[in-house]
């Protein structure tokens, strides 16, 4: 089973939120998931300010990784967590990914920052990332990276058979945990997890409407627009498969030899 956590993280407090991820991935594992993705900077707060970001970011061998891969190694569930990555004097928008055995799998950097406050807080990150998680081949993205169709085919020409949206999607973005997720996931025949802040921080509100929708496009699982939420779905409903149609193969028909080419007539 795979698990969406939706929640508004305390601002600046880390081991407040780690405690908040703690229940949750026990709650998840109890259900019997092996993979939760939590929010976007879920760890620190998204809407903190730059200065709080930078004081706050921790190498991926810092304590907070650390904490988190305790729970996953306690619960036996693998976990993908927003946090603000450190490496050396740069800070990244980061999702972690840490395996069942609470061994670090991967860590995606934020290709696509979204606005000014993003852009002088992080710098971008400078590839893709596909790990192998509970099972499956897991694409990577953040929030604003998903609103991309070329991410999502980039991640699916890696291997990805599922993809995992750690976010922060705001009012007034609406249409993007609904329209663009349904699409993603459509146009590519691999389901996507999409785990949303949710509530007012003063400044921003979220649109919440975490989901996993499935690989025909069709919700498997969707929080509402208000209040904390954990959706659970089996693997089985969440299937890829080029065998769900014999006639969706966009994937291997897509002439991106003729699209991808810089000249017009």
């Amino acid at each position: 089973m795979i698990a969406v956590f939706q929640d508004l993280p305390a601002a600046g407090l880390k081991q407040a939120n780690i405690a908040v991820m703690e229940r949750a991935a026990h709650a998840a594992a109890a259900a019997g998931s092996r993979l939760i993705v939590f929010p976007e900077l879920f760890l620190t707060g998204y809407n903190i300010g730059r200065q709080a970001l930078h004081e706050l970011a921790e190498p991926v061998d810092g304590p907070s990784v650390g904490a988190i891969a305790g729970i996953a190694r306690r619960h036996g569930i693998a976990i993908i967590a927003g946090m603000p990555e450190r490496s050396g004097d740069v800070v990244f928008n980061a999702a972690l990914a840490v395996d069942e055995a609470g061994s670090v799998a991967g860590l995606y950097r934020k290709i696509h920052l979204f606005g000014p406050d993003e852009r002088s807080a992080f710098a971008p990150g400078g590839e893709i990332c596909a790990v192998r998680l509970a099972g499956r081949r897991v694409g990577l993205a953040i929030c604003y990276d998903i609103e991309f169709p070329e991410m999502a085919r980039a991640l699916a020409g890696a291997g990805a058979d599922l993809i995992c949206a750690p976010t922060a999607n705001m009012s007034p973005y609406w249409e993007v945990p609904t329209t663009l997720l349904r699409a993603r996931a459509l146009e590519n025949g691999i389901p996507v997890a999409y785990a949303n802040l949710v509530g007012d921080d003063g400044r921003l509100t979220y649109t919440g409407m975490s989901c996993i929708v499935g690989a025909d496009g069709r919700d498997l699982a969707r929080a509402g627009a208000q209040g904390r939420a954990l959706l659970c779905c089996s693997h089985g409903s969440a299937e890829v498969g080029p065998g769900r149609d014999p006639l969706s193969t966009q994937a291997a028909d897509v002439r991106l030899d003729i699209l991808c080419s810089r000249t017009a007539g």
